[in-house]
């Protein structure tokens, strides 16, 4: 058995200084120019990471693997990310903890921003970077990234619902950990975000 190491403190310090920052640019847009709060946490979680993985071979989680088991594990939590999400849907909930429910935004733009922009850029860095950081550390890396990945949410834009991210964390991370790649992980984020337009806007 694995001997458990110390926090990854520099994986940690980093996602905070990123979570801030965003959380600067969303309380002060000016102040950030050309960088928008979504736009500057794409950039930062999308390419911080690499600065660990300059000097070495690329990450073992771009290799796309055993193309089935991906696509096994993808069907099974994206199926049980979608039951849980469309029965949370139907509960009788307040304001705070009700998922979207206003109009569904052009296809094509809700696309392009949820992949590029949310999707793909915080796998690189939570089911990436700091899945690896923990793991190499001895720990079990599924539940602190997913709790750092619901932390981010919760500082960046303090909600009682972004505060749930926590539990499609879990899934993600597990997407990543069932297939050995974030390919997964950014099918079912994108899959996730999406849900709440689709099953839920315009009602």
């Amino acid at each position: 058995m694995k001997t458990r190491g110390p926090v990854p403190f520099q994986a940690v310090l980093l996602f905070f200084g990123i979570v801030i920052l965003v959380r600067l640019a969303s309380a002060h847009p000016s102040s950030f120019l050309l960088f928008q709060p979504d736009l500057l946490a794409a950039v930062l979680f999308l390419y911080v990471p690499f600065i660990r993985y300059r000097r070495g071979n690329a990450p073992a989680w771009l290799r796309i693997g055993d193309a089935g088991r991906s696509a096994k594990t993808a069907l099974l939590l994206g199926a049980c990310g979608a039951l849980a999400y469309l029965l949370y849907a139907r509960l009788p909930l307040p304001p705070a903890l009700a998922p979207y429910s206003g109009p569904a935004p052009p296809v094509g733009e809700l696309l392009f921003r949820q992949a590029l922009l949310v999707a793909l850029p915080e796998e690189v860095f939570f089911r990436g970077y700091l899945y690896d950081a923990f793991e190499e550390r001895g720990w079990e890396p599924i539940l602190p990234s997913s709790v750092l990945f619901a932390a981010g949410h919760l500082v960046i834009s303090p909600s009682w619902y972004r505060a749930l991210t926590l539990f499609p964390g879990l899934l993600l991370g597990g997407g990543r950990k069932g297939s050995g790649n974030i390919y997964v992980p950014i099918l079912l984020h994108l899959l996730f975000n999406l849900l709440p337009v689709f099953a839920g806007g315009s009602r």
